[in-house]
């Protein structure tokens, strides 16, 4: 039974390749103003995952459920071609708008003014609307990226390593905004990142993957950070803080 809150759940999802599994059964629930945080070595099947979860490659088995309400936005790893975008921002934001057919019509969409302005408000980059993309720090370019995804106001974020080269300054901007989407938005944030640190400081729920040990695990960061395995393979990597977050998120229930 859904309700309010839940964007999407899976159930007993196994994710591979052609047919082949590369992790055990996983099953949770995502709600809105949650921020998930995907967490796994390299190569242990996070972007496997990820992509099965954005409808990219197919199951293997199990199921996605998605809310009828559910809409969804994405923002893809940093590419080297961002650099000879010449577009301004707002024109890039503004192709967040061009989906499915749209993107064959000549005319913009009605209000697309309006929801360029927004998005780029809530990116916390309006004051770029005008500049050219490529003349951007890699911080501002990650803001356009996030505008260009919320262009559409989706309740469901995603996104594959989303502060990956840049400076610390930048990278803890980002998690800043991606925060307060899930604060004060109410958007469910879902993301793929190698910034543990903050990860394990900002997220309110983990998802754990190794494919070379066999672990799928997903629950409140207060469950992942108790797990014995999971503080066994990060020692040394979890928070200063670790024993005072699991009393106080355990006491709220």
């Amino acid at each position: 039974m859904m309700h309010d809150k839940m964007l999407f759940r899976t159930d007993r999802l196994v994710v591979g390749w052609d047919r082949r599994p590369v992790l055990p059964p996983l099953s949770f629930e995502v709600q809105r103003g949650q921020l998930w945080g995907l967490v796994g070595r390299n190569g242990s099947g996070k972007s496997t995952l990820l992509k099965t979860i954005l409808g990219m490659i197919p199951a293997v088995s199990g199921r996605i459920e998605l809310a009828p309400r559910a809409s969804l936005g994405f923002v893809p790893q940093r590419s080297e071609w961002e650099l000879a975008v010449p577009a301004r921002v707002k024109d890039l934001a503004m192709g967040g708008l061009d989906t499915g057919w749209r993107c064959l019509l000549p005319w913009p969409r009605k209000g697309a003014a309006a929801l360029v302005a927004r998005a780029l408000k809530i990116a916390q980059a309006e004051h770029l609307a005008h500049e050219r993309f490529a003349t951007l720090s890699g911080g501002q370019m990650q803001r356009v990226w996030l505008a260009r995804a919320l262009v559409l106001e989706p309740n469901l974020l995603a996104l594959d390593e989303p502060t990956s080269a840049l400076d610390p300054e930048a990278e803890l901007g980002v998690f800043d905004l991606l925060t307060d989407l899930a604060t004060h938005h109410d958007i469910a944030v879902f993301l793929v990142s190698h910034q543990l640190d903050l990860l394990l400081e900002r997220s309110t729920h983990l998802c754990w993957v190794d494919r070379m040990t066999g672990v799928a695990k997903a629950g409140t960061r207060a469950e992942i950070l108790a797990d014995p395995a999971f503080q066994k393979r990060y020692a040394g990597e979890l928070p200063a803080d670790r024993d005072r977050v699991l009393a106080v998120e355990c006491a709220h229930g």
